[in-house]
Order: structure tokens, then sequence, then C-alpha cells
């Protein structure tokens, strides 16, 4: 059921750490366009994002062909190849650039709108930790497979090759997900929603289930110290630690990172079955907020490696954790809507942070040390800020089981 994780976060990764920015480098002939790559990378996110909620919205009412999610996972991915096509050959506007990850984020969101509800639709409460850790394990591996497949081509000056590999790890995994769920995933009556009242539907939350949105909150904040970062890493290996093959040091450090991440993300997916999520959720905010803070203390690619693996740790059990009680708490007829809601925490974060460290970097300069610790310290104060949001909903939590009680 996972295997679609797998070869959508190898697509994402491959393009936000190395295609997308090598991409724009040529496009410009600037080796390093921050702002420009933080406004792209934020505008075709944020639509990706809509997409998402749409499509999660369109397929809770609306089944077609087989089924209610398969179909517009496979819908999703051929949209996404098409895509990935056009950028087989030398691109030299930066609007060609901009119209391709565009295209990207649609149809990956097709997809992703349909499939991130599997969680809440297939598995049962108690072992959805569990189920999550496995769903953390095959993302973090496709982020990793990503990071060191398509480093290594582009390092070698193959990126249309290394696109064409994507292409298949996505095609495969999709059918591998879509054929696994076969059975399960079945048509249902049409609710007879128009499609105006879909896209109304998205702005109709349920006010019963409030904490889902403070953990929304929280876990976009979370997100939003860590995922932008990726898009950067590439200027940071070579700009400020002067190194002379930046995309071998951002394979060797993101597969360094996501190992941890990925053995973090089973164990204490598994772990929250059995002692509750919400201190998981707590301490790890907090260890990934330290890590961050403390990378520009020693600007070495060893301490970057060396804090990059608590950040890794932090970052697999917080997607684990954060997902599964995301599931708990989706109302179960609208579990696209709210696992797409869910999904803004993640791919929402992403873009703004593109844009606002973007912004830093562009206003600091990359080629000094103060851009990069001006983006870092920022980072770790989203961490944080995401704090007070999971005391709140600590607080709630506990004041419910005193009512109960």
């Amino acid at each position: 059921m996972n295997s679609v994780h797998l070869g959508t976060n190898y697509l994402w990764i491959s393009f936000e750490s190395i295609i997308l920015p090598l991409q724009l480098a040529a496009a410009t002939r600037n080796s390093t366009p921050s702002f420009d790559l933080g406004v792209i990378a934020f505008v075709a996110i944020s639509i990706g994002v809509l997409v998402s909620l749409f499509f999660g919205v369109l397929s809770d009412h609306h089944s077609i062909l087989w089924g209610k999610r398969g179909p517009y996972i496979i819908f999703g991915t051929v949209f996404t190849i098409v895509a990935i096509i056009f950028g087989l050959e030398p691109i030299k506007s930066v609007i060609v650039v901009l119209a391709i990850f565009i295209s990207i984020q649609i149809g990956s969101n097709i997809s992703s709108g349909t499939y991130q509800p599997l969680l809440r639709d297939l598995v049962h409460e108690g072992q959805r930790g569990t189920s999550a850790g496995i769903n953390g394990i095959f993302t973090l591996v496709g982020t990793a497979m990503g990071l060191g497949i398509t480093g290594f081509l582009t390092s070698e000056g193959k990126i249309s090759l290394s696109l064409m590999v994507i292409m298949v790890i996505l095609l495969a995994t999709s059918l591998i997900t879509t054929f696994t769920i076969r059975k399960d995933d079945l048509p249902m009556p049409p609710k007879g929603l128009h499609p105006l009242k879909i896209f109304v539907n998205i702005f109709e939350p349920n006010k019963t289930v409030s904490d889902f949105f403070w953990l929304v909150g929280a876990s976009f904040l979370f997100f939003l110290g860590i995922t932008g970062l990726s898009f950067f890493e590439l200027y940071y290996f070579g700009d400020v630690l002067k190194s002379t093959d930046p995309s071998e040091l951002v394979a060797i450090s993101g597969i360094f990172v996501l190992v941890f991440s990925a053995i973090s993300a089973g164990l204490f997916g598994s772990l929250s079955d059995r002692f509750g999520r919400w201190k998981l959720l707590i301490l790890f905010t907090i260890v990934g907020g330290l890590a961050t803070a403390l990378i520009p203390a020693i600007p070495t690619f060893t301490n970057f490696l060396i804090l990059g693996s608590f950040i890794g740790i932090s970052y697999g059990a917080y997607f684990t954790v954060s997902k599964a009680l995301a599931s708990d708490m989706s109302p179960p007829e609208d579990a696209g809507k709210y696992m797409a809601y869910y999904n803004i925490a993640v791919g929402g974060s992403s873009g703004f942070s593109a844009l606002f460290y973007g912004i830093i970097l562009g206003l600091f300069g990359t080629s000094y040390r103060i851009g990069f610790a001006a983006m870092f310290e920022m980072s770790a104060a989203f961490y944080f800020l995401g704090l007070l949001f999971l005391y709140r909903i600590r607080q709630n939590h506990m004041h419910q089981n005193k009512l109960l009680t």
C-alpha cells in the first residue's frame, strides 16, 4: 500500500534538492539563484497543495472507473510523467522551468491527495502508528534513493537519464499501490456534489475536531523548520563549505540522515501505538530545533552530518507519529479532506519555507556565513513555536479526559 510514497518522494526530493536548482541555474546563468528558486518553489507547491485538497475531497465523494482512490493515483502519475518528459531537453527559460515544475506539482498532488487517506480508510486505529511507521520508511527510503541515484547521475552530467529513472520508479510504485488496494478500493455511489460545491466544501471544516487544526499548525511549523532547507543544501555546500562537487555532498548527507530517519520512523511509529503520541511529538520537536540551531556554530561537513542525524531522527519520528495522530483525529466520512488538510503541513510548509529562506539568502547572500546562519536560526525558531501549538492540544486533550472521567 505504501509503495507510492517511495516513488512520489523519490520524485520530490530529486527535484527540490538537485534537478530544480540545476535547471534554474542553467536557465538564469546564475550559479545560486536563491530568490528565483524560492519564488518558483512557493508558487508551484502552493498550487500543488490546493490540487491535493480538491482531489482529496473529490475522492471522498466521487469514484471513477473501478474505485475511490486508485484511478486518481494512476491519473496523477501519468500527468506527472508527461510533465517530466518536457524537461528531458535542456531548458533555457525560467518560465518553462516554472511551468514544468507546476505541472509536476499538479500531477503528483492529484495522486497525493487521494493516497493520503488510505491510512484512515484501510488501517485499524490500534495499528496506525505501526502502519505510519512503515509509511515513513517507504517515504524516507524513496527520499534516500532520490538523493543517491539522482545525485550520482547529475554529478555525472546525466540529467536526462535521471529524469527517465524518476518516471520508471514513479509509474512502478503507483501501479503496485493501486493493485494492492484493488479489492478494498471499491466504487461508491455518487453523492452528487457539483465541482463548485466540492471546492466550497474544502473550506467547511467540522467544528467538533478543532484540535485537528492545532495539530496541522504544529506540524506546519515543524516541517517549516526542515523541509525548505532541502532546496538550498546544494548552495550551502558550494558557497559556505566550498565543495567542488556539492551534488555529491547532497547525496552523501541525504542518505546518511535518511538512514536515521527511516529507523526512527519505524521504531517510534510502532511505539506510539503502545505509549501514546503526544509526548513523542513534543520530545522530537525540541531535539530537532536544538540540532538545527547548532549547525552554524561549526560550518563543517562533519558537523552537518552529526547534527543532521539528530534532525533526521526527529523528522522520521515526527512525520510518522503526527500522521498517525492526524488519521486518528480525522472524521471517517471526510478522510480525504482531512488528510489533505494535514498534507498542507508537509507540502505547504515546503513551499512557504522555500520562499522565506530564499528571501533571507537573497538579502544576506549565500557566499557569507551570515546568510545561512540566519536561515538555520529562523528554522530552529519555527520548531519551538510549534511547541506552543502542541501544548495547546495537550491541554485540551487532558481537559477532555477529565470531563469524561
